[in-house]
């Protein structure tokens, strides 16, 4: 788990990372590795940015709601495109299980329930739960013309 400041909108953000290895689920156990950066900052205060390198390619991002992942390390949490819950297992190493869905794929991933929990506590030091609407811009997102429905 890693601190600093991001400097990149010209501002300076608090922003934590963790670098972990996911597992997945359906590939043979030499493919099985997915290495995964999980990433929140006080600019973007309700989201967590899973950055996926399955390959030697460009990085894979999924954008899931802070409190989706918070609820998921406690029971199943999501909906459509991202779902998490935890093991029911009683193992040594306790899992997380992360299922993202795609029209033309989906995949289940697992990571250290405890690695994960711990860093999502350390978010909500950084920017405490029911805070994070005070650190929007809502000037700007007002600004912006959302597209047709």
């Amino acid at each position: 788990m890693t601190d600093r400041l991001d400097r990149s909108n010209g501002a300076r953000t608090p922003l934590s990372e963790l670098s972990t290895s996911l597992h997945l689920l359906s590939a043979p156990p030499e493919d099985s590795t997915v290495e995964c950066t999980f990433r929140y900052g006080a600019d973007d205060p309700l989201a967590v940015h899973l950055e996926l390198r399955v390959s030697a390619g460009t990085p894979v991002t999924w954008v899931v709601g802070r409190d989706v992942l918070s609820a998921g390390v406690k029971g199943l949490s999501g909906d459509g495109d991202f779902r998490v819950w935890p093991s029911r297992a009683q193992s040594a190493t306790p899992l997380l299980y992360l299922r993202l869905e795609r029209p033309r794929g989906r995949a289940t991933l697992a990571a250290d329930l405890t690695e994960v929990h711990r860093w999502l506590e350390h978010t909500y030091e950084l920017v405490p739960a029911g805070e994070e609407d005070a650190l929007l811009d809502w000037d700007t997102l007002t600004r912006v013309p959302l597209p047709p429905a």
